[in-house]
């Protein structure tokens, strides 16, 4: 009996977890027939959004809830994330290369993973909402196949 891939399922946010949740994501794109030659710029983005979920969402610990799902009609891949961690909308911070014309080595680290992520996807949405009775962050992520 195949895995219905369109339910939530339930990780710790913790770094001990993250190749599990990368390896979720990825077997899913798989199984939508994501062009294999795509599969490292999403596992970068994948990267990116969970690694920093796990990081800063929580102070003591929690969970993240991963959901995937694909949409043939527009030939997308979708994965969702959601967390009871601090709110946090990753789509309202600005690419520091807007603000910052320094040269590369002079910049402040930081702030280019999320440019990455809203290059690399072409749906993103945000919203923090009610999830399974309780407020929390909530991330649709769309990557074209």
């Amino acid at each position: 009996m195949q895995e219905n891939l369109s339910e939530w399922k339930k990780f710790p946010a913790s770094e001990d977890a993250y190749e599990s949740i990368k390896d979720f994501i990825l077997d899913a794109a798989k199984n939508f027939n994501v062009k294999q030659e795509k599969i490292l710029r999403l596992e970068l983005g994948i990267e990116e959004i969970v690694i920093n979920i796990i990081h800063y969402a929580y102070k003591d610990g929690g969970d993240i809830f991963v959901k995937v799902y694909d949409d043939e009609t527009q030939n997308i891949f979708y994965f969702e994330l959601a967390d009871y961690g601090t709110p946090f909308n990753p789509l309202e911070k600005i690419d520091p290369r807007s603000v910052d014309k320094s040269e590369i080595q002079d910049r402040k680290i930081g702030g280019f993973g999320i440019a990455f992520v809203k290059k690399t996807f072409v749906n993103l949405s945000y919203a923090y909402e009610n999830f399974q009775g309780q407020k929390a962050n909530h991330l649709t992520l769309g990557f074209k196949k």
